[in-house]
């Protein structure tokens, strides 16, 4: 498949290359553009559903390490068995007791106690951008 003109690459293009200490990357670039674009469509959802900024700071710490994890209205959805209800707490961790209810309230505990906004107090900044961006139209 050739590139457009003016682009470098077409969608679904094996790439690799070098970082610049020496780490070698590889993939294809759809699926690099499909998981930023659902990372953006469920940071636009939180916020258009009226998350507060600690619910989706919670979301992404968790959805770091387990990537089944959805918004279900302001409740994040864990592997379909552990639900998190507003205001985010361990105690709002509902599920059946297990594995699964335990190691996420063990995120919950360590993501959820730290007050400061990890972003460096960018997260109000990056709230307003992503708002600016879908106004336009654009979805990711």
């Amino acid at each position: 498949m050739m590139a457009a003109p003016g682009e470098y690459f077409s969608v679904g293009s094996q790439v690799s290359c070098r970082t610049c200490q020496e780490q070698r990357l590889q993939g294809e670039l759809a699926n690099k553009a499909r998981t930023e674009k659902e990372e953006k469509m469920s940071q636009a959802y939180a916020i258009s559903a009226g998350v507060s900024l600690e619910g989706q700071q919670l979301f992404q710490t968790i959805h770091k390490t387990i990537k089944d994890c959805k918004w279900q209205e302001k409740n994040i959805v864990v592997m379909e068995e552990v639900v998190i209800a507003p205001p985010y707490q361990v105690e709002n961790c509902k599920g059946k007791e297990g594995s699964a209810l335990s190691h996420v309230r063990k995120i919950v505990s360590g993501g959820v106690g730290q007050s400061q906004d990890p972003q460096g107090g960018r997260g109000e900044e990056l709230q307003r951008r992503l708002g600016v961006h879908l106004a336009r139209g654009g979805g990711g």
